[in-house]
């Protein structure tokens, strides 16, 4: 009698008394006596119990570390009430202060020792801008 066994897609034969003998063999093996079987059963329980009962260790564990979050959270946390923040401050920049300074050097005016040449500049100005078309047109013709 031979016993065939499918591994992989490869079929191999034992012999039938290699397997009995190894069948044989588990059985006498898994043979025990009471005794070890009832300490077998013993050990088991007690593993489950010790597993099952929560350990001192770490109920004090999650007491302290309770403890520790508590202390940090009255560190950091204020005892009063918050200060109120003043309000930011509009910043002015470079360029609108002068801008603002001369806007008010406009609003001024001219004082009475520079009018004479307030008047000349102006009345250059107005000369330059009336002979300049007309040099434009002589150049034109």
């Amino acid at each position: 009698m031979t016993v065939k066994r499918s591994v992989n897609d490869s079929d191999y034969e034992l012999p039938a008394n290699l397997a009995a003998s190894w069948r044989g063999d588990a059985m006498r093996l898994s043979q025990r006596p009471e005794e070890f079987w009832h300490g077998q059963q013993m050990r088991i329980r007690a593993r489950i119990q010790s597993q099952s009962m929560p350990k001192p260790r770490s109920f004090r564990l999650a007491l302290a570390t309770a403890a520790l979050v508590f202390l940090a959270v009255l560190l950091i946390a204020p005892a009063g009430p918050r200060p109120q923040q003043a309000p930011p401050r509009a910043e002015i920049d470079a360029d609108q202060r002068l801008l603002l300074a001369i806007e008010h050097s406009l609003e001024v005016g001219t004082p009475e020792a520079l009018e004479p040449l307030t008047l000349l500049v102006e009345s250059s100005s107005n000369n330059d801008a009336e002979t300049i078309p007309h040099k434009e047109h002589r150049r034109e013709n």
